[in-house]
């Protein structure tokens, strides 16, 4: 997870991908062992909806055989490492999911607003750096500090807004467990560092997942504290709830536009040039900053995209084509290819643009990746896993007040609405992918663990079937 981080950090990202081949061994050995020492194939949670999606995406990959099979088979093995190793952390009973999550919070807290600071000293002081590959400080006149993309540097931001939140939960203080404490002045500072960056940055869907999660934070402390009203005040309760959500959105976007607007004026000042000739004062200035999109359009050219996606999805309706092809089959239907696609060049741009060109829409890239048959598996396996978390919710209620639970729900919430404007679950080797099922499993963990481990030890596979399509 730390690895995949690192790509998405300037003048570090070719260094971790070559890791990656490494880790990417390793991950595919922890994954057997899953499979194999803890009977990952049997015990985990609804995993036979996740086995048949895989099942489905490797009958698409035997299809379209002859069109880029290794790399259909490379994003199977990351699936299967997402699913077996990540999201089934819950089938391991040894693993102390308390202590690891707060590990992770404390790390990206204290290395994502370090990133964060260089990136803002560089961008007061007018430093920046542009090649081939690279746009620094800023990238599109949007915030992109250390990051390659201000997309990345947004969801970092959102990131360790979570981290903070969850080690300011009362059951992670020093005072109430063994955890070592973490200084009120980084979490302070972690916290303005986030939000300025994320501003900056402009991101839409990194904002959408900040508003989401708030926002669903706000509803879940409703629910677990829904025994204490009677029927009249849980209306006025819903209301109120309602009418907070909306001054929430209203208050950030404000904010966000004070934020770009004050900062731009001041580097736009200091980069400000006059000179004298011939008696008279010339002003020359650089290309202004405002720290917002180029790009007019509210959606950043997606419904171009998805309006592609859907092209060529009509011609491969029931299996699907993999997600390698999604390039290749795009020069098919389109002169140009599929939108954005022409961003990639220079050396190596045409495998890199086959890994990474994306539809944008997670639910849309597994429809188009895995046919009507792939999506809705994953749907199922995605609406178990919902209903099984929400209902854990209801029926604990205020008794997780103080646990990081309400924490977890909210973001794997809010993700799933980011998720509709970002390559953001599944077919994407990528950061925002590897922490979305690393939170999934953790909060999977609650629920899956409190049953009987002797009533899950004696299931066979046979006599688990039923009771987990159910």
């Amino acid at each position: 997870m730390l690895c995949l981080f690192f790509t998405n950090i300037a003048f570090l990202q070719i260094p971790a991908y070559v890791a990656l081949v490494v880790l990417g061994v390793w991950g595919v050995y922890l994954t057997v062992r899953n499979i194999i020492k803890y009977k990952a194939y049997k015990k985990m949670e609804f995993g036979i909806w996740a086995m048949a999606f895989l099942a489905m995406n490797l009958i698409t990959a035997l299809i379209h055989i002859t069109d880029n099979f290794l790399i259909n088979m490379l994003f199977i093995v990351f699936m299967c490492i997402c699913f077996f190793m990540f999201y089934g952390v819950h089938t391991e009973p040894e693993t102390n999911i308390k202590h690891e999550l707060y590990t992770v919070a404390r790390i990206f807290l204290y290395m994502v607003t370090l990133i964060q600071i260089a990136g803002i000293i560089c961008l007061l002081c007018n430093v920046s750096y542009h090649n081939e590959w690279i746009d620094l400080i800023i990238y599109e006149n949007r915030y992109t500090g250390l990051f390659i993309n201000p997309n990345l540097s947004g969801f970092s931001s959102v990131v360790v807004v979570f981290c903070i939140h969850i080690l300011t939960i009362h059951k992670f203080s020093s005072k109430n467990s063994d955890l070592p404490k973490t200084s009120r002045i980084w979490l302070a500072t972690g916290l303005f560092i986030s939000i300025f960056t994320l501003f900056l940055s402009d991101s839409n869907a990194s904002l959408v997942l900040f508003l989401g999660y708030i926002i669903v934070f706000v509803i879940t402390k409703f629910i677990a504290s829904k025994g204490d009203y009677g029927r009249k005040q849980l209306v006025l309760r819903f209301i109120s709830t309602f009418l907070a959500g909306v001054v929430i959105i209203f208050c950030t976007f404000f904010l966000r536009s004070v934020c770009q607007l004050g900062v731009a004026a001041v580097i736009n000042s200091a980069n400000e040039v006059v000179v004298n000739e011939s008696d008279t004062l010339t002003e020359l200035e650089d290309e202004e900053i405002t720290f917002e999109h180029e790009n007019a359009n509210v959606d950043s050219g997606r419904f171009t995209l998805w309006s592609q996606a859907m092209t060529i999805f009509s011609h491969y309706p029931l299996e699907g084509i993999g997600k390698g092809n999604i390039l290749k089959y795009s020069y098919d239907f389109f002169e140009d290819g599929l939108h954005f696609s022409n961003l990639y060049s220079g050396d190596f741009a045409s495998l890199f643009a086959t890994f990474t060109t994306d539809i944008h829409n997670a639910y849309i890239t597994i429809l188009v990746c895995s046919g009507v048959f792939g999506f809705f598996l994953f749907m199922m396996f995605a609406f178990r896993n919902g209903f099984s978390i929400t209902r854990y919710l209801f029926i604990k209620g205020k008794s997780l007040e103080h646990t990081v639970f309400p924490c977890m729900f909210s973001f794997i919430v809010s993700y799933l609405m980011f998720a509709c404007f970002e390559k953001a679950i599944l077919y994407d080797i990528s950061f925002m992918v590897i922490f979305f099922w690393f939170i999934l499993g953790q909060i999977t963990c609650y629920n899956f663990r409190e049953r009987t481990l002797d009533q899950r030890d004696n299931l066979s596979f046979k006599q688990s079937i039923k009771p987990t399509l159910l």
